[in-house]
């Protein structure tokens, strides 16, 4: 058996050796560890800054009249180290636990004890018996975003951004886990020509790494990478349908139920809405339909990620559920000039209300009902 090493966690920003980013890639190629910082790059000035609507508007956890959070990501290189793929992990041979690298694994796994050869609440790491091992690699895909659509493309997509822009991809492959077909997709549309080395292995032992910090919930607090990673994607979409007005249905999602959601559908039919299953489409065809769009409606999701593709002036009603609020798409709105509105509504209401179809599907949480008549108002008044 391999014995453990005591494990110290690392917040990258605080206690790795400054540099300047020019000198990123020569430390990479000698496998010594630094870390800097990518340049700032703020793209929501003069973007709206949103509105609110909705019963329960006055106890949205948020300030309207600030603007969300923007983050500049640090990029990192470090010496060997093992790495956990499907968890996005790094922890260094010395036992240094990479911090950025298990924020969205904490998620899934509080003590990450799922994270294979982490113990005793990742107090410890007991190294694979063998491994593959690798020259290095770029790391980008957190826990998150190897199966949440808006973990990918607002995390891991700008965190590869960075690292490119960094010129920290010129010596070093990009590795990921095994992907599905519309990552893969969303990987070829901002980065033509760059081939990923997907690994099914559990742990890899890696000489030397880099990654951006971006790779942890970069979605709550993003900058202008997002801005350029969307015109990058958008530069190479196919073309669409020309969809004016989207909403983006939830029928076919268990874990938050929206009740009345097919009478709220009729209604936007009747306004010129195309209702969308976004699950039903490619990565591909949904950049193009974002693209064509002027207004997007839809309840607080995934799936609207896909904000980041539209049009400078295009805007996004959120419908929130008191309980599940956030301001993270109102954040990618910003970074790309879209319009922002939320709609917040009491949540959860009885169980009882949802379908029974929808309650027995694997996942429910909860349902909510958001009132028909003021809702389609705040909809009537960002068309």
């Amino acid at each position: 058996m391999t014995a453990s090493l005591p494990v110290r966690s690392i917040v990258e920003a605080q206690d790795m050796p400054r540099l300047q980013s020019v000198d990123l890639p020569g430390c990479l190629a000698r496998g010594e560890p630094g870390v800097a910082w990518a340049p700032e790059h703020d793209a929501s000035m003069g973007a709206p800054l949103g509105q609110l609507g909705g019963p329960e508007a006055a106890a949205w956890p948020f300030a309207i009249a600030a603007p969300p959070p923007v983050n500049v990501p640090a990029l990192c290189v470090v010496g060997e180290t093992w790495w956990a793929p499907r968890f996005g992990a790094l922890i260094g041979t010395d036992g240094a636990l990479y911090n950025a690298t298990i924020g969205e694994a904490r998620h899934g796994s509080q003590d990450l004890s799922a994270i294979p050869g982490l113990r005793d609440k990742a107090s410890r790491f007991t190294p694979p018996v063998s491994a593959p091992i690798l020259e290095g690699g770029a790391v980008f895909l957190p826990w998150g975003a190897t199966f949440n659509y808006g973990h990918f493309v607002i995390d891991a997509l700008p965190s590869l951004l960075a690292l490119e822009q960094a010129g920290l991809l010129e010596t070093m492959p990009i590795l990921a886990p095994k992907l599905a077909a519309w990552q893969r997709d969303l990987i070829a549309l901002a980065f033509p020509g760059r081939v990923v080395t997907e690994i099914e292995a559990p742990v890899v032992r890696l000489k030397r790494a880099t990654f951006a910090t971006s790779i942890d919930h970069f979605l709550h607090h993003p900058n202008g990478l997002l801005a350029d990673l969307a015109a990058r994607v958008l530069a190479r979409a196919p073309a669409g349908a020309g969809h004016r007005r989207v909403y983006l249905s939830r029928r076919g999602q268990s874990m938050r139920v929206m009740v009345g959601e097919a009478a709220f559908e009729q209604a936007l039919a009747a306004r010129g809405f195309t209702i969308v299953r976004p699950e039903t489409l490619d990565a591909a065809e949904q950049v193009a339909l974002m693209r064509d769009a002027e207004v997007v409606v839809g309840a607080s999701g995934a799936a609207l990620a896909n904000a980041v593709f539209l049009s400078r002036g295009a805007r996004v009603v959120e419908i929130q559920p008191l309980n599940f609020t956030s301001q993270w798409v109102r954040a990618a709105c910003r970074q790309v000039g879209a319009d922002w509105r939320g709609y917040v509504c009491a949540s959860p209401c009885p169980a009882r209300a949802a379908p029974l179809t929808a309650r027995l599907r694997r996942g429910f949480k909860f349902a909510f009902k958001p009132p028909l008549d003021d809702l389609l108002r705040f909809v009537d008044a960002a068309l």
